[in-house]
């Protein structure tokens, strides 16, 4: 079986290359099967692609056995997959990992309104109010149990960095500030931008 690994916090280029395959695979006449590896013969004798979205989703004996599976697998990850786990794929394992750019990073450490004008030049506003949402759901999980973390150390410093400008109530309330735009945005109650700039503007000064 081949393998390929999609993986990274860079979502918009990672997911993009996922629909590609599957657009590709769909095109040739493949059989697509998610999160589970089919080791009976296709009924029409098709190629398969097998599409896992979480490495978790792959049993001991899945990983053990992929060498001796027909077929692609493609193993799609939101966020970067433990270099343990992928030492135990077959030797010839494609990986593809997508990182975020350095200016989102910037903006992550320190969200204000003329970076996130930047950054917006380049990534759909909905995809960078839901890492920016993510970042204070880390924030406050860096606060409240951080060994749990499934981060490298360099971004539980980070995290642990930014943390310390923040009270964990505060950090329970902008989830919750945050949480109220992402449903009114998408009741179309509010312009997701418009919003995003006054609450950077009045609650993150």
């Amino acid at each position: 079986m081949k393998v390929i690994i999609l993986h990274g916090d860079y979502l918009t280029k990672s997911y993009t290359r996922l629909t590609k395959f599957i657009e590709i695979a769909k095109s040739r006449g493949w059989e697509i099967v998610e999160d589970v590896i089919e080791t009976t013969p296709s009924l029409f004798d098709h190629e398969r692609l097998f599409v896992f979205r979480g490495y978790q989703k792959l049993s001991k004996d899945d990983i053990k056995n992929l060498s001796k599976f027909p077929g692609t697998l493609v193993i799609y990850q939101e966020g970067v997959i433990p270099a343990l786990f992928l030492k135990n794929l077959p030797k010839d394992t494609k990986i593809e990992r997508y990182d975020l750019p350095k200016l989102i990073w910037n903006f992550l450490d320190n969200p204000n309104v003329k970076m996130l004008h930047q950054v917006i030049k380049h990534e759909p506003v909905e995809f960078v109010f839901a890492i920016l949402a993510k970042r204070f759901r880390d924030l406050y999980w860096v606060a409240t149990d951080p060994k749990t973390l499934p981060y490298q150390d360099w971004q539980i410093s980070r995290l642990k960095k930014q943390s310390e400008k923040y009270t964990t109530r505060r950090v329970v309330q902008i989830i919750n500030e945050l949480s109220k735009i992402d449903i009114d945005a998408k009741t179309s109650k509010v312009d997701l931008l418009s919003a995003l700039d006054f609450f950077l503007i009045t609650r993150l000064k």
